[in-house]
């Protein structure tokens, strides 16, 4: 009589039981709800703040007050805010740039900004600061240190501008085209040249570049031996000596350039001394000073090589390829005084074929190059074999010679040439009376 009772307290324990058990269901499933639009937002303003970041970063270049307005407080956008303004509006330029330093104390250029507009408001001391902590704050930027350098040439700093041309140029070689000038101009003053000798004593890498280009440009030779001999002639590189010694040569001062050559050769170099320098080619072709000089024209190969029946471990190689050249590109600069010589040497022809031939030529190295004297021509084949010829240097207006191999010919046809010349043990000797007496001697 008491089972629907019984069965219905059940039920109700049962449905109790099922409502405990989902209300913690509930509420775990809430609270994930909860932290996934938790992240959902924070995922959202962190995309809204990228998009504005990268907004602002892709307007502060070009367009830095559209910049400002995705951003207020975007360094770059400030600067260059402030930068645009400094002519028109010096006291907005002043608040953006502090603005900016605010948001990027360690900026260098911002800093050398606020120095230009204190400069020009008459404040000399404040712009000297911020222009020291531009350039403590700015080694590497080279635009930076271009405006501390004129800077400082404003103000007369002449060491500190050189300085900030110096970092410059260690950063960015191509400014080379607007500093070596300006360089050079303080250069060709004696006053301030001494300006230049810390440069020169700690040659920095583009210092062999501008002692080239003051080589070649400046006006005065007094100039260019100040330069190198600030830096000691000991620690020039090889390009600053050849620049040196191929002025010396181009205005005539034959001994200070052969005296500036010959300091700067080594001992296995010095073994090949003599009127002739590295007759036996046994020490590489220099191409500077009073060593072989020689370029590569299209068609022609030159070059030192091993082969057989030479004396020594080398002998020069001239190789023509078939193609038209006038070959007049191996020299060599002498140092002869007034008399008489010889010139001697052995030579192997390999199938070389050309209309004239192949020979040494010798001329006083003076405006008119005059020639003194030829060898014979070299054409056809033969096995090592020895050639001379002699030749007179004259008293006047023949300080020093040019000794030159040269393709010979008229027409454009004759400088057709193909095949191998080989040449070994040149020597140029003097020839005296002794020497004449002695080879018209009869022999035992």
């Amino acid at each position: 009589m008491h089972l629907p009772q019984i069965e219905h307290s059940q039920s109700n324990m049962t449905l109790s039981g099922q409502a405990e058990a989902v209300e913690p269901r509930d509420r775990g499933y809430i609270l994930r709800i909860a932290r996934l639009i938790g992240w959902l937002v924070i995922g959202a303003i962190l995309v809204w703040r990228i998009v504005v970041m990268g907004m602002a970063e892709y307007y502060a270049r070009e367009a830095p007050e559209e910049a400002l307005a995705w951003e207020a407080r975007h360094s770059l956008a400030l600067r260059n805010q402030g930068e645009r303004l400094l002519a028109g509006a010096p006291e907005r330029a002043t608040q953006l740039l502090q603005e900016s330093l605010w948001q990027n104390p360690a900026d260098g250029r911002t800093y050398a900004l606020l120095a230009l507009l204190r400069e020009r408001a008459g404040n000399v001391d404040a712009a000297r600061q911020l222009m020291e902590r531009a350039s403590l704050l700015a080694p590497r930027l080279w635009p930076v240190q271009l405006e501390i350098a004129a800077f400082w040439l404003r103000q007369r700093e002449l060491e500190r501008a050189v300085q900030s041309w110096d970092t410059a140029l260690q950063m960015q070689r191509a400014l080379s085209k607007e500093i070596f000038p300006a360089l050079l101009g303080i250069a060709e003053y004696p006053s301030l040249r001494p300006v230049l000798h810390p440069l020169a004593q700690s040659a920095p890498a583009w210092w062999p570049a501008f002692f080239t280009y003051a080589a070649v440009n400046t006006a005065q030779l007094e100039t260019l031996r100040d330069l190198y001999h600030a830096a000691g002639e000991t620690t020039a590189t090889t390009e600053e000596r050849r620049a040196f010694i191929s002025r010396l040569q181009r205005e005539g001062h034959w001994l200070e350039a052969y005296f500036t050559w010959l300091n700067a050769l080594d001992e296995a170099a010095l073994q090949g001394l003599g009127n002739l320098f590295n007759g036996h080619f046994e020490q590489p072709l220099s191409n500077g000073g009073f060593g072989w000089h020689f370029k590569r024209p299209r068609g022609v190969e030159i070059n030192t090589a091993p082969t057989y029946g030479m004396e020594g471990k080398r002998a020069l190689r001239v190789a023509f390829l078939g193609q038209r050249v006038r070959f007049q590109h191996l020299s060599q600069p002498l140092l002869l005084p007034p008399g008489r010589y010889q010139m001697e040497g052995n030579v192997r022809l390999d199938n070389l074929e050309t209309t004239k031939g192949l020979r040494w030529v010798v001329s006083c190295l003076t405006p008119a190059q005059p020639r003194l004297a030829a060898s014979e021509y070299f054409v056809g084949a033969s096995l090592w074999r020895r050639f001379n010829f002699s030749f007179d240097v004259p008293k006047e207006e023949c300080a020093a010679q040019l000794l030159r191999l040269e393709l010979e010919g008229r027409a454009p046809a004759d400088f057709e040439a193909r095949g191998v010349a080989w040449f070994d043990s040149l020597a140029i000797g003097r020839i005296t009376e002794s020497t004449l007496a002695r080879n018209s001697a009869p022999s035992d």
